[in-house]
């Protein structure tokens, strides 16, 4: 499952975002770009109202923005690395370098939750958390994500 939903394509590092705002914005337009969304103004707006419900700041400088809409028109975890720090509200107040952000189509709930109890899962991990925190290589942060994701999942 976690296969069809991830591509080296769904990474990006060149989120020049300040605010949590921006982010969710970039990853709007960045969903449409890849084709995983019809309308990157439609899922900016639910990942911003998922926002508002609890923070989606997780720990050690990762977020995991997420949301289901109808917008959705493929399932799909992607991966922005910001160029500077961002203010999220995380768990444990830290500025976020890094975000998984999940599109998943509207009422795909097993799916939602299994995906995210995965990365969530992955996270815990000190040592791959630093690894993809670290990295500055597209392809060795696939890597890093798909071996451990892949591992999760089964």
């Amino acid at each position: 499952m976690m296969d069809d939903m991830f591509s080296l394509d769904n990474i990006t590092f060149d989120s020049n975002a300040t605010t949590k705002d921006e982010a969710l914005k970039f990853i709007g337009t960045f969903a449409h770009e890849q084709n995983i969304v019809k309308s990157e103004k439609a899922f900016y707006k639910g990942l911003k109202k998922r926002e508002k419900e609890v923070t989606t700041g997780f720990k050690d400088g990762i977020a995991i923005p997420h949301c289901k809409n109808k917008t959705v028109i493929k399932p799909s975890i992607m991966v922005i690395k910001f160029n500077h720090p961002i203010e999220w509200e995380s768990m444990d107040d830290k500025s976020v370098s890094l975000a998984f952000s999940l599109a998943i189509p509207e009422g795909e709930n097993q799916q939602h939750l299994k995906v995210l109890s995965n990365i969530s899962r992955a996270l815990i991990d000190d040592v791959f958390t630093r690894a993809i925190l670290k990295t500055t290589d597209k392809e060795e942060m696939y890597k890093l994500i798909k071996d451990k994701l892949m591992t999760e999942d089964n």
